[in-house]
């Protein structure tokens, strides 16, 4: 890989099961959230004072998250060398913690997504948000997932969120993988249709 790695990545720390930090990267699904799309759903929905982070990477949620008022527990299964985490080395899926009445706000690895959802109710959280393509929404596989577990709303992103793999130099950052992507919004004790909507870059929601 050529150029020069983002600044946190200096100081992340390469796991044993892994060649690199790309091919760690690439295994671990660790694709950034795009800023806006933290700060736009920020402005349509309501977070309880205390949150967690349970896959924080680069610290991109957290950060933004801690600007807007918000006490913020914030960890990862790797250290992506984000100063902020609270804690690293933490695999969510046997995590203990107990999340009665905060809010878990979120952008797991895809293929983990359903699992970190349930991790997360099943902790006692009140409130999540998962941040994903809107590719998970689909599917026959994850249909049975869906009926049991419907979302109280789904905000789009209405402008194209770029995601990048957390180590992609920013001198190559030039073709992002701009798929449609959403917020996914859970809240204990919701019953009834999901509604659905939008957020933008700029403004507030459609």
């Amino acid at each position: 890989m050529t150029g020069m790695l983002l600044p946190y990545l200096q100081k992340a720390v390469l796991h044993h099961d892994f060649k690199s930090l790309e091919e760690q990267a690439e295994i671990a699904e660790a694709w950034e959230t795009a800023p806006w799309a933290v700060r736009s759903i920020l402005r349509v929905e309501l977070l309880t004072p205390s949150v967690v982070d349970p896959c924080c990477g680069t610290g991109i949620i957290t950060d933004i998250l801690r600007k807007s008022g918000y006490s913020v527990h914030s960890q990862d299964l790797y250290d992506w060398g984000f100063e902020g985490a609270d804690k690293v080395g933490s695999n969510w899926l046997i995590e203990d913690m107990d999340l009665t009445g905060r809010t878990v706000m979120m952008n797991p690895p895809f293929s983990l997504a359903c699992k970190f959802v349930d991790k997360a109710f099943a902790l006692g959280a009140r409130k999540v948000l998962c941040f994903q393509r809107q590719a998970w929404r689909e599917s026959q596989e994850r249909r049975m997932w869906w009926e049991k577990r419907p979302p109280a709303r789904i905000w789009l992103c209405g402008d194209r969120a770029n995601t990048w793999l957390f180590t992609l130099p920013p001198d190559q950052r030039k073709n992002p993988r701009m798929m449609p992507c959403a917020w996914y919004v859970w809240e204990e004790g919701h019953r009834g249709i999901e509604a659905s909507n939008t957020i933008w870059k700029k403004g507030l929601a459609a």
